[in-house]
């Protein structure tokens, strides 16, 4: 999935197109190399590596405690090569 909001269009990230559970989800790294920031309603978070600025997953606005994951960060999986969605983030 693709959003067309003005941060992540920049970005040009590949999403994943399902919302994940927390309780499907175990999301682990060093002690201080996460970080987050959030914009509008400040609702959702977007979660970051403050060593390298990939954006690695983001709590969403409309599914607070859910996640989805930027499929680029996944190793064995060619996120370019998937079909896109597009989610129409514009307009929240």
């Amino acid at each position: 999935m693709r959003c067309d909001c003005s941060l992540c269009s920049r970005k040009g990230m590949v999403m994943s197109a399902t919302v994940i559970p927390p309780e499907d989800i175990k999301i682990w790294c060093e002690q201080g190399v996460l970080s987050s920031y959030q914009f509008g309603t400040e609702t959702a978070r977007h979660y970051f590596c403050n060593r390298c600025g990939i954006h690695t997953f983001v709590e969403t606005r409309l599914n607070p405690g859910h996640y989805r994951v930027n499929l680029g960060c996944i190793d064995e999986l060619d996120a370019l090569r998937l079909p896109e969605i597009i989610y129409d983030g514009k307009n929240l």
